[in-house]
């Protein structure tokens, strides 16, 4: 049996000719890679290589015009043997168009945002199709002109971004410098400026517990229905144009009273007397006194006397040197003449510091 075997394979390979053709192939590269099938973003240098006769395609090209799928093929043929290949081009050279951002809520307030809002992309691709948009959150800094970038990505690889506007203020309005100053039977409130502020007091006018005063875009609002003595709480609100509020709670007492210098402040010259306007008053008299001793008098038109570093009274000269003066106001009513003065305004010292 093992002979036998033997004698059949030797028979069968002399029957294979010594000179037989190799069996015609194709293959094909796409800028020097055997991969063709991919997206391209740039042209494309098909190559083919083949062995036989060709019988269609098989043309060495550069394609450079964007397409979504552009078919090629080889067909080769020897001794009644055929041998093909195909190819499909996707080249993509354009990057996707962003549209637009959707913003995943309305504005808060008045077209701002005062939280944080995530932006979705809208893109289009006319060739390789969108691959992806990435969401982008926008929580800050404040500003009226912020800007978000929209980035997509189409199936090419390509990408393109956009920026979208929008206004975003997350800050409440800054109550610090709101300021409040009384005098004779009035009370003047001050506040920033770019709100609408409401202003409340309690007690109200006429009688109620409590009274809206203002309601507006101003800076600021001057109360005289008030009462000498009496103590009023005022609330503040500001709003501004994002939506943003803050209150503030402002405590007065109206009264006339002196201004400058402050209690018990030391000066190191003539000093600027001032104290708050009493209403009627058609003028001041103002004394001021060193060790007890008055040294001075004046009767002034305004709620400000200057002092001045030498001057007269009754007949003898006087100078300001460093001690500690006291001074009093009493606003006159009716003629000088008749010499009438109302309630004192006020009295205060103060001390002309050593050189």
């Amino acid at each position: 049996m093992r002979r036998l075997v033997v004698v059949l394979v030797v028979i069968a390979s002399a029957a294979v000719p010594a000179t037989a053709l190799a069996e015609p192939f194709v293959s094909r590269t796409c800028n020097g890679s055997s991969n063709c099938n991919v997206w391209f973003t740039s042209p494309v240098s098909l190559r083919w290589t083949y062995a036989g006769t060709v019988t269609s395609g098989c043309q060495n090209e550069t394609l450079t015009q964007d397409t979504a799928g552009t078919l090629r093929a080889c067909f080769v043929s020897d001794a009644g043997e055929t041998a093909s290949k195909s190819v499909t081009i996707q080249l993509d050279q354009t990057p996707p168009s962003v549209t637009d951002a959707v913003a995943d809520r309305p504005p808060d307030h008045d077209g701002w945002y005062s939280h944080p809002v995530t932006f979705a992309p809208k893109a289009a691709d006319a060739t390789s199709g969108v691959l992806a948009c990435e969401s982008v959150t926008y929580g800050g800094p404040d500003t009226a002109d912020a800007r978000i970038v929209a980035t997509c990505k189409d199936k090419a690889g390509l990408s393109a971004s956009r920026t979208f506007p929008l206004r975003y203020d997350a800050t409440s309005p800054d109550l610090g410098p709101a300021n409040l100053t009384t005098g004779d039977k009035v009370v003047r409130l001050s506040w920033p400026a770019g709100s609408t502020a409401v202003l409340t007091r309690s007690p109200g006018t006429e009688g109620g517990q409590s009274a809206l005063l203002y309601d507006g875009p101003g800076t600021g609002f001057t109360d005289r229905k008030v009462r000498n003595g009496r103590k009023y709480r005022y609330v503040l609100t500001l709003t501004d144009q994002a939506g943003n509020s803050a209150s503030r709670q402002l405590a007065a007492r109206p009264d006339r009273h002196l201004v400058a210098p402050a209690k018990r402040a030391a000066v190191g010259g003539p000093a600027l007397l001032k104290w708050t306007p009493v209403r009627g008053a058609r003028y001041y008299n103002v004394q001021l006194f060193r060790d007890g001793k008055k040294i001075l008098s004046k009767w002034p038109g305004q709620a400000a006397l200057q002092l001045k570093s030498k001057w007269r009274f009754h007949g003898k000269r006087y100078r300001l040197k460093p001690a500690e003066y006291r001074w009093y106001v009493w606003p006159g009513e009716g003629p000088r003449s008749e010499n009438r003065y109302g309630r004192m305004v006020g009295k205060r010292s103060f001390t002309i510091a050593p050189a």
